[in-house]
């Protein structure tokens, strides 16, 4: 059952409202101070939070506040008179924010709960569009390379298939990787400057970067030199040049985990 975060003083109005959302929904009351708020939405974390203004002489806006700086994905329906209204209005001016004047009928307060919260099945149908959305969107990934011949070979080879991203040092490979947000980076072991193991190391360390699958393209190919790459625990390496066929079937084998 979906949840509602209930929140005003404890008045005949309020009750009102309790007593017509339990019927559809799991209510939870809560009195207006911002600590309360925070406090149980971090407890029953509620699909929707109604905060009725009738009966409190000046809403603290901060709980206006903390729902759209904390939890922006959370719709907000207030309840109010126009003075209530003129309060909180450069809120109510946002999408988060829905507004119903008193008076209201059930009806049209349940209906407009019904608008902003979408039935479970309407849930698991959004969330498995969200999914083949992403399944299905080209993959992003950035070539990292001392060699403008081996950043133009990679681009000519994959560019068909993915979204390709160039970086010329591990230090730009760095700069570049919040804004190009890659699903796999194919970095260069053996580069001059910050080399392939710093970078990946460097990766590692943080905590937005860590989770990017890394492979590892090398010239190396005795026994000593891939077994001090594997310890690294990347993703795999390929040894160069690339082979087109090779590098594909080795990052369609990752995303496919």
């Amino acid at each position: 059952m979906q949840k509602i975060l209930l929140v005003g003083e404890l008045n005949d109005i309020v009750r009102s409202l309790n007593d017509c959302l339990s019927k559809e929904y799991q209510v939870q009351l809560c009195p207006e101070q911002t600590k309360s708020v925070q406090a149980m939405i971090r407890i029953i974390h509620p699909d929707l939070v109604i905060i009725c203004q009738i009966g409190v002489k000046e809403i603290d806006v901060a709980v206006f506040e903390l729902l759209q700086d904390k939890y922006p994905n959370t719709p907000v329906l207030g309840i109010a008179t126009s003075e209530g209204w003129k309060q909180c209005r450069n809120f109510y001016k946002k999408k988060q924010f829905n507004i119903l004047f008193r008076p209201v009928e059930n009806i049209e307060l349940l209906g407009k709960c019904r608008r902003l919260l979408p039935s479970e099945e309407n849930k698991e149908e959004m969330e498995t569009h969200k999914k083949n959305k992403d399944l299905w969107r080209r993959k992003r990934i950035l070539v990292v390379d001392d060699s403008a011949l081996l950043l133009r070979s990679m681009k000519n080879m994959l560019e068909k298939y993915y979204d390709i991203s160039l970086a010329k040092s591990g230090e730009q490979a760095l700069k570049m990787i919040p804004k190009v947000n890659p699903d796999l980076v194919l970095l260069d072991y053996e580069m001059q400057g910050m080399d392939g193991r710093d970078t990946f190391e460097a990766m590692k360390d943080d905590e937005e970067m860590q989770e990017i699958p890394v492979v590892f393209l090398t010239s190396v190919s005795d026994a000593d030199s891939i077994y001090s790459i594997l310890k690294m625990e990347p993703e795999g390496y390929i040894l160069k040049p690339p082979d087109e066929k090779r590098i594909r079937e080795k990052i369609e084998e990752i995303f496919l985990k």
